[in-house]
């Protein structure tokens, strides 16, 4: 297989997919081949996949240096794909919930779940989903998911500057966290880990297959 060359080391590339069934697993495996085929080149049914841990998907034939990430909500499919460093990526539904800071000060950090208890109806809405979204985005980069507790890290919740703000174990500033957002309805969110990436800040592209 080729190796993933067609792309800057700057890209953090960030597929959307709309699935036909929301949640197939099939379907979801599908996608993730299709996005993995644009970056690598070569035929997508070429492409095998394993359950890694925590059934992250792994490539059978892994290629040094590529990384990816997957995630649905409904129909909507995001596949994140880079060669800096470890990648994770949530997207989520917004809809409302009952007891909204009841769940944000059972499963956040104090001060994330006293950021959205200030707001109200869709900011406060909108900021539950940021520090979820972000949070996942990080815990999946790491290989644990929600395998490990929501308040070890700490993210803002505004739409305008996504950030991991404190980490349990490990040092805020090796990451880079983005907002994305595949529509009004959607939030979602990209934690790269930088490594030796000393090139600025990374380019991440939201493209549609």
């Amino acid at each position: 297989m080729a190796r993933a060359v067609h792309e800057t080391a700057r890209d953090v590339e960030v597929w959307q997919i709309e699935l036909r069934e929301p949640g197939d697993r099939d379907e979801r495996r599908a996608a993730l081949r299709l996005a993995l085929a644009r970056r690598l080149g070569g035929d997508p049914s070429e492409i095998r996949l394993i359950s890694g841990p925590h059934g992250k998907p792994a490539l059978a034939d892994p290629v040094d240096g590529l990384h990816f990430s997957l995630s649905s909500s409904g129909r909507c499919c995001l596949i994140a794909v880079t060669t800096i460093g470890p990648i994770g990526v949530d997207v989520e539904r917004v809809v409302p919930r009952k007891y909204l800071e009841r769940i944000a000060a059972r499963r956040f950090a104090p001060e994330e779940a006293a950021a959205i208890a200030d707001r109200r109806g869709e900011s406060a809405l909108r900021a539950f989903y940021n520090c979820w979204t972000r949070k996942e985005a990080y815990l999946k980069a790491t290989g644990t998911g929600l395998t490990a507790p929501l308040d070890g890290v700490v993210v803002s919740v505004d739409d305008e500057r996504p950030a991991i703000l404190a980490l349990r174990d490990d040092d805020p500033g090796a990451w880079f966290l983005a907002a994305v957002a595949p529509a009004r309805d959607l939030i979602g969110a990209v934690a790269v880990r930088l490594g030796d990436y000393r090139a600025g800040e990374p380019a991440v592209r939201l493209l549609t297959a």
